[in-house]
């Protein structure tokens, strides 16, 4: 015997209250299709205004791509940063956010090497590498990253990673980060205030 086919509910569109088709379109002619819709008015307001911000991420992202894709470091290292917070679209990713990075890092960008560094030391999306990490941060550091600088202030001061504890290493190193000497500034407030919290409480004790 046949079965008998199950009663399905109708799906209507929430703009015209049409019927609609339950066959699924390829995502590039659904995306034709609503930019139709918004481009003539038939999508409004806030949907139509998250749409275009989507538009212009995705816009931004492919053209940053295109650019490192030509082997522009600076690219690579937005591409890096924004799959890191999960900006412009992008999910937060930490395997991409490294291969970028280190992509940059190749091309001899300071910043991207800070970065890299410190994902090869934890093992954030990358397989960890401690001696790989610390040659990348302290190159960084050695160019005037302060970012690098304070990783390897802090990595000394506890002793991180299976290294020594080295409390002169770490004042040096959170020196160099916090005395306005580095070219590249890197750091957030939060953690330079936490650097300078740290030499406080070292120079009072030495």
């Amino acid at each position: 015997m046949r079965k008998k086919r199950a009663n399905l509910e109708v799906i209507t569109s929430p703009i015209t209250n049409e019927k609609m088709n339950t066959k699924l379109l390829p995502v590039v002619q659904v995306r034709n299709i609503i930019k139709e819709l918004v481009d003539n008015g038939v999508i409004v307001g806030k949907l139509a205004a998250h749409w275009k911000k989507a538009m212009a991420a995705k816009g931004k992202v492919d053209e940053t791509k295109k650019r490192a894709g030509g082997g522009d470091a600076d690219s690579m290292y937005a591409l890096g940063e924004w799959y890191f917070h999960g900006q412009h679209g992008l999910p937060e990713h930490d395997f991409e956010s490294y291969r970028w990075f280190k992509k940059a890092a190749d091309l001899d960008d300071t910043r991207a090497m800070a970065k890299a560094g410190w994902y090869l030391m934890t093992g954030l999306g990358a397989k960890k590498n401690v001696s790989h990490g610390m040659m990348l941060l302290t190159s960084a550091a050695e160019r005037g990253s302060d970012l690098a600088c304070y990783n390897l202030g802090w990595i000394n001061l506890e002793g991180m990673h299976g290294l020594p504890k080295d409390k002169n290493k770490a004042m040096h190193w959170y020196k160099r980060a916090t005395d306005g000497s580095c070219p590249i500034r890197q750091l957030e407030n939060e953690s330079l205030e936490k650097a300078n919290r740290w030499l406080e409480k070292m120079e009072v004790n030495e």
